[in-house]
């Protein structure tokens, strides 16, 4: 399960991507997941919209050695 405020990356059915961070969370009965997406610099009017847990990745921190 993913923390309120983290930061993802979200990668949709349709091949669109984006990122953004985490502003609510949801849990099924059946225990699937799902959460609700905010957009950087969007500001407090911004929503966010809804997506399964399998569209929501974390990215990898860059490591010093890479740069």
């Amino acid at each position: 399960m993913l923390d309120l405020t983290q930061t993802v990356i979200v990668i949709t059915d349709k091949g669109v991507a984006y990122e953004g961070f985490i502003l609510e969370r949801a849990t099924g009965e059946g225990g699937a997941n799902a959460y609700r997406i905010g957009l950087e610099g969007a500001g407090s009017g911004q929503t966010g919209q809804w997506h399964k847990a399998g569209d929501v990745f974390v990215p990898e921190p860059v490591k010093e050695d890479a740069l």
